[in-house]
C-alpha cells in the first residue's frame, strides 16, 4: 500500500461523524443554490412574478405576461433529434466523462432556432419574435447511446453536422441526447411588451363589432428581453 494512500485513509478515518454531516450538508446547500439561481429558474420566477393579461386587454407598451397556444405563421420547424413540429428548439447532446474519482456530463453540442410564431388564448392574439428572447424549455426529449446502444442515423447525423460521433478509439462513447421545444398547439407563457398592429386575419364578425381588430407584436429589446416558457407553473393564469 502507497504512502499516499495510507495518509488518505488517516485523513479520511481523523473525521468525526459530526464533520462529515457539515461537509455533506455544504454540498447540499451549494446544489440548491445552484439550481435556485441557474438561469431557468429565474427565467420562471420572472414569469410567475409578473401580473397575467388576456390578449385583448394588454395595452401596448405595457410590461406583462401572456399565455396563449403557439402556432406557426410560415416557417415551422421540426426537432433535430425527434422530428416532432416546432416553432422553437434547443437541442443538445452531452458526453459522460470521468475524472478517475468521479464521472460528469459535459456539453460537447448545443443548438438553437426559433422563428416568430403566433399565440392565442382566446380573447386575441400577438406574434411573438423569440430573437434575443431569455427561454425556458422543459427537455421532454431524451434519449441515450452508448457502448450497447449505438446511436441512431438522426443522432449521428446530427453529431457529423457539428464535427462529432458516436464512436470513440474503441468503444462508442457514452453520450446524451436532449431537446427541448415550442410544440405546435403548446401552451406557453411569454413576458414582455409590445405594439398593437391591424389583424388581417381576425375573423369577418370582429371588424362589425366596433374599432378594427388588432393583435400584439411581442418583441425583445436589449434592455427588456421577452422572458419565454412552457414550465406549467408559468402557463396557470391564478
Amino acid at each position: 500500500m502507497s504512502q499516499l494512500h495510507v495518509w488518505g485513509v488517516m485523513a479520511r478515518g481523523s473525521l468525526s461523524g459530526g464533520a462529515w454531516l457539515v461537509i455533506i450538508l455544504v454540498i447540499l446547500a451549494i446544489m440548491v443554490l445552484s439550481w435556485y439561481f441557474s438561469e431557468a429558474q429565474r427565467t420562471k420566477r420572472q414569469l410567475l412574478a409578473a401580473k397575467p393579461w388576456t390578449l385583448s386587454e394588454l395595452p401596448e407598451d405595457t410590461h406583462g405576461r401572456v399565455i396563449g397556444q403557439a402556432h406557426a405563421i410560415g416557417e415551422q420547424l421540426q426537432g433535430p433529434l425527434t422530428g416532432r413540429p416546432c416553432v422553437y428548439y434547443v437541442a443538445m447532446v452531452e458526453e459522460q466523462r470521468s475524472t478517475g474519482r468521479s464521472t460528469y456530463w459535459k456539453t460537447i453540442v448545443s443548438e438553437t432556432r426559433g422563428v416568430p410564431f403566433m399565440i392565442e388564448d382566446g380573447t386575441g392574439r400577438a406574434i411573438v419574435d423569440p430573437n434575443g428572447a431569455q427561454v425556458a424549455l422543459d427537455f421532454d426529449g431524451t434519449s441515450k447511446s452508448g457502448t450497447f446502444n449505438d446511436a441512431d442515423p438522426v443522432q449521428e447525423a446530427f453529431l457529423a453536422r457539428h464535427g462529432h460521433k458516436s464512436e470513440g478509439w474503441v468503444f462508442n462513447k457514452s453520450l446524451r441526447y436532449r431537446e427541448a421545444i415550442i410544440e405546435i398547439g403548446e401552451t406557453v407563457a411569454v413576458l414582455g411588451s409590445g405594439v398593437r398592429e391591424p389583424d388581417p386575419n381576425a375573423a369577418p364578425e370582429a371588424a362589425y363589432r366596433g374599432a378594427p381588430p388588432t393583435r400584439l407584436r411581442l418583441t425583445s429589446s436589449p434592455k427588456f428581453p421577452l422572458v419565454i416558457s412552457d414550465d406549467p407553473t408559468t402557463t396557470r393564469t391564478s
